[in-house]
């Protein structure tokens, strides 16, 4: 059996002087950092008092769903002899909030369209 580690460092970087002190009183924003990668910024959704123009984890949830099936799918063909001359997938997810502020994924589609 094969063990594979990934690092990553996520920081904070919304404190506008005051930290938590209060809910609006602080920003979303972080860096996600991984070593020689670009830096990818990122925010809390704007639903949740987010910045529109970042990243929100919702976001890279369903882009990490949607492109480790697609990685698999192509592992799949070429190793069985399978051409696949494109693949693209218009992935769709959709969170629940509930009244508490809690939410969670209900359902994402994956909706590949691919060329053999």
């Amino acid at each position: 059996m094969k063990e594979h580690q990934y690092k990553a460092t996520v920081e904070w970087t919304g404190n506008l002087g005051s930290g938590t002190d209060h809910y609006k009183n602080y920003e979303r924003s972080h860096q996600i950092s991984i070593k020689d990668k670009v830096i990818i910024q990122g925010s809390s959704d704007p639903a949740f008092r987010g910045d529109p123009n970042k990243h929100n984890p919702e976001e890279l949830l369903l882009a990490s769903l949607s492109s480790c099936h697609m990685l698999w799918y192509l592992h799949f063909c070429s190793v069985n002899n399978i051409i696949v001359e494109s693949y693209i997938d218009h992935a769709i997810g959709t969170m629940v909030e509930e009244e508490s502020g809690k939410g969670f994924f209900k359902e994402v589609v994956l909706s590949p369209s691919i060329r053999v």
